[in-house]
């Protein structure tokens, strides 16, 4: 089965559109990707029961390609905790595999609801833009695990890269901002691998996906977003300088709120 050459041009688009979002305002990811795959996978065949573990998996492996770019720009500012790294990646990591794990036990329709809820309460902190309070202790490795067990977890259970739910727990623990989103983006990559590792172990034997799989991730959006996305992360990063990028970033936090709510009334 060849695939048409006009589908293979939009998850390009895609890919670009994704890059300029992760480069302009430093989003994307799975917020982008996943929605995108609800509606595109259904297009090449993929069954309704498998539709929400492929969106999820094939984000997780986007991500394992544009977390390299993102983390190594970070690591060139001196943006990354090599000592945070170390406290947060076993237990980030390890959450992959077992959010790839958990979501393998839901079934799609929950899975949908799940996403579209995160999307919406995401794109209601975006507008709000209120950062956590820096109350929490210095991070340890007795604080650190757990809460890196969990974060990994959701975030491969939502298919992004993790900068939602770790830039906000680094800032409660009195971490600096700048520092706080470099290694996020760092501990994205780690977290991305594993999580798509679980994801393909785990689909691995599910026989009705359509041609082109490993597991449950489908590798020409793979290729394609990525490839998109690694060509237009520059231009969102020159635009970011020339735009304002907070009205562009509440008017993204909207639409979120809006795609969400569709998604959570498509699996009612």
């Amino acid at each position: 089965m060849l695939l048409e050459w006009h589908f293979i041009i939009l998850l390009i688009a895609l890919g670009l559109f994704n890059g300029i979002l992760a480069g302009l305002l430093g989003i994307g990811g799975g917020l982008v990707i996943v929605p995108a795959m609800i509606w595109l996978l259904p297009t090449i065949g993929v069954p309704a029961e498998h539709l929400m573990h492929m969106a999820l998996a094939t984000s997780m492996a986007t991500i394992c390609f544009t977390a390299i770019s993102s983390a190594y720009a970070h690591h060139q500012r001196g943006s990354v905790s090599i000592s945070l790294l170390k406290l947060l990646v076993p237990a980030i990591a390890a959450g992959g595999l077992l959010g790839a794990y958990i979501a393998n036990l839901i079934d799609t329709l929950w899975l949908g609801r799940i996403f579209g809820v995160a999307a919406v309460l995401m794109g209601l902190q975006m507008v709000v833009g209120k950062q956590p309070t820096a109350k929490g202790l210095k991070l340890n490795a007795v604080n650190a695990a757990p809460a890196g067990l969990g974060m990994g977890a959701i975030s491969s259970l939502l298919g992004i890269g993790g900068g939602s739910v770790v830039v906000p727990y680094l800032l409660y623990h009195k971490e600096k901002l700048v520092m706080a989103i470099g290694t996020a983006a760092a501990c994205g990559l780690p977290l991305a691998i594993m999580a798509t590792i679980g994801y393909v172990v785990l689909g691995w034997q599910v026989s009705n996906l359509p041609p082109y799989h490993w597991g449950y991730v489908y590798l020409p959006a793979v290729f394609a977003i990525a490839f998109g996305s690694i060509l237009s992360a520059p231009l969102g990063a020159y635009l970011a300088h020339k735009l304002p990028t907070l009205i562009i970033k509440r008017i993204f936090a909207l639409l979120m709120v809006v795609v969400g709510a569709k998604i959570i009334m498509n699996n009612l």
